[in-house]
């Protein structure tokens, strides 16, 4: 109630009082009918007043319980705030993007990755009706792991390992030759089972890219190593990663414009980022079409798992190839040296001149160096140099 009302209220208590004051003096003989009117007037006022001042109490309490909600709801607002820009300051130090130019970038990754992750749900419940309903223990053997598990226990922990966020990036070195310097690096993945054991790309490479979920590994790969490049970036690291890209990732209709979304979003990777497909996945039509998407928006290429060395290297430079990688083995070979329309101490200077620079993979032995080292190789990656290792132990 407002003054006003709260006025009108007292008026109304006057009246009445006087009204009843004038039939006092029929009840209190000996007592003026003026007399009676003002004591009668004077008990309703109190009477008004007292219920004014009720009424105030009460309006000023709702009022102080409301100012209470009010400051209760703002304090809960408060700590929401606080909670989501910690958990914002503690994803961007996770994902290396400290210094990132807007949140809009931040948000517009993880739009993306959350598509990512909601279609390996999809295809992974798709793709289990092709494992027949086959599950594995939770805890799996480590050397079950290493070696003896089946079709169906693989695609599971592939998986389980997607969908949980348990692949790991690894990391192995590619130098220069002679000096052995680390100039690249070359992006693997890991991943663990709930009992931290882990399968390696031999074990589900081929069993994934029929299960659907091949696009997605490589996608999430791909959003690792910018993070991981991000990081290098920062701390000032002058190296280059190689990113293994799939033909079923280049020609999926769904996943490739998000593909290359992300990447046209991050363009200043381009000159540290360099995609890595096989001479088989190279020669198809549609890989060669996006392919050519991808160099239009900067990106720069490594030919690997090379069967054949007639390779036409200026068609290779045309297409912004700017790497292939061969076995040291085969480099060495002198089988396969006379098959070749080449001689190998001319192969080096065929790809020089076309812009393409050679690295030998697989290098596990010293004698393989010497070898290489007569044809003049740019750059050995393999074991004799250093294993594949977790990104967070590699000093990128």
């Amino acid at each position: 109630m407002n003054a006003a009302g709260h006025i009108a209220v007292a008026a109304a208590y006057g009246m009445a009082a006087a009204g009843v004051g004038w039939g006092l003096p029929l009840v209190a003989a000996g007592v003026s009918s003026a007399e009676a009117v003002l004591a009668g007037a004077g008990m309703f006022v109190a009477a008004a007043l007292a219920h004014e001042a009720l009424a105030r109490r009460r309006a000023t309490d709702g009022v102080r319980r409301d100012m209470q909600k009010l400051q209760k709801a703002q304090a809960a607002n408060t700590a929401k705030l606080e909670r989501a820009e910690r958990e914002l300051a503690s994803l961007r130090r996770a994902l290396g993007v400290v210094n990132a130019e807007s949140d809009a970038d931040l948000i517009g990754e993880m739009r993306v990755i959350r598509s990512l992750l909601k279609k390996i749900t999809d295809r992974s419940a798709a793709s289990q009706e092709v494992r027949d309903g086959a599950a594995i223990p939770r805890a799996v053997a480590a050397e079950r792991v290493a070696g003896r598990l089946s079709a169906e226990q693989i695609l599971e922990i592939t998986r389980a390992g997607l969908e949980n966020n348990r692949v790991d990036l690894y990391l192995q070195s590619i130098v220069s030759l002679p000096q052995r310097k680390v100039r690249f690096y070359e992006v693997f993945s890991r991943i663990r089972n709930d009992a931290g054991n882990v399968i390696v790309p031999e074990q589900y490479l081929s069993l994934v890219e029929d299960s659907g979920m091949i696009s997605a590994l490589d996608n999430l790969l791909l959003f690792r190593c910018v993070q991981l490049v991000r990081r290098a970036r920062r701390d000032n690291a002058d190296v280059g990663v190689f990113v293994n890209l799939s033909a079923q990732a280049l020609l999926d209709e769904e996943f490739f414009p998000q593909f290359l979304e992300f990447l046209e979003r991050n363009a200043e990777m381009s000159e540290s980022l360099v995609f890595e497909m096989s001479q088989v996945d190279a020669a198809n039509p549609g890989v060669a079409a996006n392919l050519g998407v991808l160099r239009r928006a900067g990106f720069a290429f490594s030919l690997d798992k090379v069967d054949s060395l007639d390779l036409d290297f200026d068609d290779l430079a045309r297409r912004n190839f700017r790497f292939v990688k061969i076995e040291a083995r085969k480099l060495l070979s002198q089988d396969v040296q006379q098959r070749m329309t080449i001689h190998m101490a001319d192969l080096k200077e065929a790809m020089k001149r076309a812009g393409l620079e050679l690295i030998a993979e697989k290098v596990e032995e010293e004698d393989e160096v010497l070898g290489l080292l007569d044809f003049n190789v740019d750059y050995g990656q393999g074991f004799l140099f250093g294993e594949p290792r977790p990104a967070l132990d590699t000093p990128v």
